[in-house]
C-alpha cells in the first residue's frame, strides 16, 4: 500500500537568526540556490509551504535564511525528516531521511554563513497538488452538520453518518480524510456501515419514527468471507497521515447502498472552534483482487498482557484502540508494559504497520512468530512521537502464514521524565482524549486466499 505523507518535515520551535545576507560566500562554501534548495524541495518544502501543516516556508532563500541555525540543529540531531522506525529492522518504500552528504552540506552552508549564491541555480519548485493529495476525487463527503466545539473542557467523541453516492458496488484505491479544522481534530476515522433500510439519516443521526436508532442496529462491513472488522475502517486520520492510495489489484470495498460513519475524536484549542471535515474517494480504475484490511483482526481472539497478567479480548469487543478490560496506568510509571498477541487462522500478506498511542507512548514493537517458531521483528519504533504517528510501508510486502501469531510490544511513560505528560501524579485510563490513552498497533494487510477476480468470472459463468 502507498501512503503519502503530506507533513514530511515538522515545525522547527526555534529561535531565528536574523534575515540579513551573508556576503560572497568563501570557495568551497555551499550556496543556497545550488547546493541547499535541492535537498529542501526533495525533503521538506512537501510541508514547509505557504498552506501547509508547518508554521514556516523553506522554498526560497527569504524564508529559509532565519531559520538556517534551526536546520541545521534538526538535521545534524535526524529529527528532520521525521522518521521514527529503527532502521536495523525492516525496509519501508516510505522511509525519509538525509543521507549523510546533504546533512554535511546544510551544515557547511550554515558554518560558512548561509549564504544565497546565484538566482540563476535556483532549481524549479516543485509542482505538488493544492488541497487534495491525488488531484479532485471522484466522490467527495463532507460532515452532515458543521460541528460546534466548545473552548474548553473534555468533548465527547462525535459519531456522525452521511450515504454514500455508490449505486453499485465499487472498489476505491485512494482516499483522503481533510480535516476541517486540523487544530481542533485530534483524531478521526471513517467506517462503512449499513444503517437499517426503514430509518433516514438526518442531520448525520440514523433515525426511526422520531428516535435515533440505537447503534447496535448499525451494521459494520464484514466483507464477503473470512475476513473481519478490518474490513469497514476505510481510514484514520491523525498527526502525520490521513491518506492513503494501494498498490495495483488492491482496493477498499464499498457497497451498493452502505453509509460511513464518521467517529470524530476533537481536543479543546482554549477558543470555540468549528469543524467541518471532508473525506475524498477515488475509484479504482483497475480490476481489484484483494480487499485491503484497515485494522488487524484477521485470526482468533486477541490476547494481551499487562504487568504479567493475561487477559482476552474477543473480536468485535476492541473500539478503535481501548477497552475496558486493560487496566489503567498509574501515576508515575516510567515504563508501563502491555503486549497484544494475535494469532492469524488464515494466510495474509502484511503491507505496513501504523502504530496508535497518545502522550504517553515511549515505544512499541511489532514482532511475527512463525509456525516453527522463528521470531521476526517487522518494526521497532524506540522514540513513539504522537505528533508524528506515520505509517510504516513495507519496501515488500512479507508473506505470513496461518498458525502464525503478531505481537504488538509496546511501554508507556507517566513520569515526569516525560516532557509531553499532562499529569504524571494521575491514573490514565483508556480513552478518546489526548490526556487519556490508546493501544492501536495497526496493520494494512490483504488475505491471500482471496480472489476476487476469480470470484467475479464465476460468478459470470453460472449466470
Amino acid at each position: 500500500m502507498r501512503l503519502y505523507i503530506t507533513v514530511a518535515a515538522v515545525a522547527f520551535s526555534l529561535v531565528g537568526v536574523g534575515t540579513g545576507e551573508a556576503a560572497e560566500p568563501a570557495e568551497g562554501v555551499p550556496t543556497f540556490s545550488k547546493d541547499v534548495a535541492p535537498i529542501l524541495y526533495e525533503n521538506c518544502v512537501v510541508c514547509h509551504r505557504e498552506g501547509e501543516i508547518a508554521p514556516m516556508s523553506l522554498v526560497n532563500y527569504q524564508d529559509a535564511r532565519p531559520w538556517s541555525r534551526g536546520i541545521k540543529a534538526k538535521v545534524v540531531a535526524r529529527e528532520m525528516p521525521p522518521w521514527y522506525a529503527d532502521r536495523r529492522f525492516g525496509a519501508y518504500s516510505n522511509e525519509r531521511g538525509l543521507a549523510q552528504e546533504d546533512i554535511d552540506t546544510i551544515v557547511s552552508w550554515v558554518d560558512g554563513g548561509a549564504p544565497r549564491g546565484l538566482v540563476a541555480d535556483m532549481p524549479s519548485v516543485p509542482d505538488f497538488p493544492v488541497g487534495w493529495a491525488y488531484g479532485d476525487p471522484d466522490i467527495i463527503i463532507p460532515l452532515p452538520v458543521e460541528v460546534a466545539l466548545p473552548a474548553e473542557g473534555e468533548i465527547d467523541t462525535y459519531s456522525l453518518y452521511s450515504p454514500m453516492k455508490f449505486e453499485q458496488e465499487e472498489f476505491i484505491d485512494r482516499v483522503h480524510f481533510r480535516p476541517g479544522n486540523a487544530r481542533a481534530v485530534h483524531h478521526s476515522g471513517g467506517f462503512i456501515v449499513r444503517v437499517p433500510d426503514d430509518a433516514t439519516i438526518v442531520d448525520g443521526v440514523p433515525m426511526r419514527d422520531g428516535s435515533p436508532v440505537p447503534s447496535n442496529q448499525i451494521q459494520r462491513l464484514g466483507a464477503n468471507s473470512q475476513l473481519t472488522d478490518g474490513a469497514s475502517k476505510i481510514v484514520s486520520y491523525v498527526p502525520g497521515r490521513g491518506m492513503e492510495q494501494y498498490p495495483e489489484g488492491i482496493g477498499k470495498r464499498i457497497p451498493e447502498g452502505w453509509s460511513i460513519r464518521f467517529s470524530l475524536h476533537y481536543q479543546a484549542t482554549g477558543k470555540p472552534e468549528t469543524d467541518l471535515s471532508r473525506l475524498g474517494l477515488w475509484n479504482a480504475k483497475n480490476p481489484i483482487s484483494h480487499e485491503i484490511l484497515n485494522g488487524g483482526s484477521v485470526g482468533g481472539d486477541r490476547h494481551y498482557i499487562v504487568e504479567g497478567k493475561e487477559l482476552m479480548v474477543g473480536i468485535g469487543e476492541e473500539e478503535e484502540g481501548y477497552t475496558a478490560e486493560i487496566p489503567v496506568i498509574p501515576p508515575h510509571a516510567e515504563n508501563w508494559a502491555i503486549t497484544s498477541v494475535m494469532p492469524l487462522k488464515q494466510d495474509v500478506t502484511l503491507h505496513g504497520m501504523s502504530p496508535h498511542m497518545h502522550l504517553r507512548g515511549k515505544d512499541i514493537t511489532y514482532v511475527v512468530t512463525y509456525p516453527d517458531g522463528r521470531e521476526e521483528v517487522m518494526l521497532n519504533v524506540p522514540r513513539y512521537d504522537f505528533n508524528w504517528q506515520l505509517y510504516y510501508e513495507l519496501a515488500q510486502p512479507l508473506k505470513i502464514p496461518a498458525g502464525s501469531k503478531i505481537t504488538a510490544l509496546a511501554h508507556y511513560d507517566n513520569s515526569l521524565k516525560n516532557r509531553h505528560n499532562p499529569a504524571p501524579d494521575k491514573e490514565v485510563y483508556w480513552a478518546e482524549q489526548s490526556w487519556d490513552e490508546m493501544f492501536n498497533p495497526q496493520m494494512r494487510m490483504t488475505v491471500d486466499s482471496q480472489d476476487l477476480r476469480k470470484t467475479e468470472k464465476e460468478s459470470t459463468e453460472e449466470e
